[in-house]
């Protein structure tokens, strides 16, 4: 994305260039999570991807949900809202939705699935290997445990 900020004298300044991602948090009927490690990184994390141009970010999130893992999921509330600057890498706002619970069946079929595209699992909350998300991720990651446990909206600035 870009946007274009306006100076006093009514002239563009330069474009400044950022990106959005969506993920979902979502669990099974024991309340683990649901993590994923797609195939192009040693990380697990919440399922979920970038938002592209003129998409709004639940319909970003469902979407992904589809693309990748074959689940067409209602996305609930929004549970955070983060900016990070991580230095040299394109500025992000993370936007982590609550998806709800999948069912057994559909858990089945997920944790089954050996299409190579990205591996999941579904891990509880307590028991997270925090070695195994990205470290620039990690409070995105706490932060979603929290709003989802207290049913409330946090946002963070991760800036550097």
């Amino acid at each position: 994305m870009t946007t274009r900020h306006g100076r006093e004298d009514g002239t563009d300044a330069a474009a400044v260039s950022w990106g959005a991602s969506a993920a979902a948090f979502i669990t099974d009927e024991h309340g683990d999570v649901l993590l994923v490690n797609p195939a192009h990184t040693v990380y697990w994390t919440l399922p979920g991807g970038h938002v592209e141009d003129d998409e709004l970010p639940d319909a970003a999130c469902a979407r992904e949900l589809r693309e990748t893992l074959g689940l067409d999921l209602r996305v609930g509330p929004l549970l955070v809202a983060a900016w990070l600057d991580a230095g040299g890498l394109m500025p992000r706002v993370h936007h982590v939705f609550d998806a709800g619970q999948v069912s057994h069946r559909q858990r089945s079929a997920l944790t089954q699935a050996t299409d190579g595209r990205a591996g999941c699992r579904f891990v509880p909350p307590e028991r997270i290997d925090t070695s195994l998300v990205p470290p620039f991720t990690l409070p995105l990651w706490e932060a979603a445990l929290t709003a989802h446990r207290d049913k409330r909206l946090v946002c963070l600035d991760l800036g550097t």
